[in-house]
């Protein structure tokens, strides 16, 4: 019988983990939905690079979990079947973009999975691989991040000028 998280206390970070595997699986999913309907061609390109992006994280963070010897958990977000819908409509690249903003607000959750992230890279009880991978995994995440605000960015400049 494999351990679960609740009779494997030195595994405190798993939820953290099974977190992670989920979000980034239906991440890949909504994105690569957008960038299969975007017309705008650096929009398309980011959403493409972002989506593998996850889509690997996922994987990665499956195997990590399961290299613990732990079934991989993932939780439901009853929010993902709407977000790909929009993601797969004819909806505006600029109504997309505030849909994902309004609901990323809503959703605001304290700690959020930055700040947990963060605790459990300064967290000694970590296992060193997992710690590692964790920070990679953050900085990944930063410049994804940062390479969509980008794009949101010149698309919101554009239809603000066009209004």
């Amino acid at each position: 019988m494999m351990a679960t998280s609740q009779e494997t206390p030195e595994l405190h970070y798993l939820p953290l983990l099974n977190e992670i595997v989920g979000g980034e699986r239906r991440a890949g999913v909504f994105l690569k939905a957008w960038a299969d309907k975007t017309p705008d061609p650096a929009l398309k390109a980011c959403l493409q690079m972002v989506a593998r992006r996850e889509t690997s994280h996922y994987h990665i963070f499956k195997r990590r979990i399961e290299e613990l010897s732990v079934p991989v958990e993932e939780q439901d977000d009853p929010g993902f079947h709407e977000r790909l819908l929009v993601n797969c409509s004819d909806m505006p690249d600029i109504e997309k973009i505030r849909y994902g903003q309004a609901k990323q607000r809503q959703q605001h959750q304290s700690p959020t999975r930055a700040e947990k992230i963060e605790a459990a890279i300064a967290d000694e009880t970590v296992d060193p691989l997992t710690r590692s991978l964790l920070r990679w995994f953050a900085e990944v995440e930063a410049d994804s991040g940062a390479r969509l605000r980008q794009e949101y960015a010149r698309i919101e400049a554009e239809a603000t000028k066009e209004a």
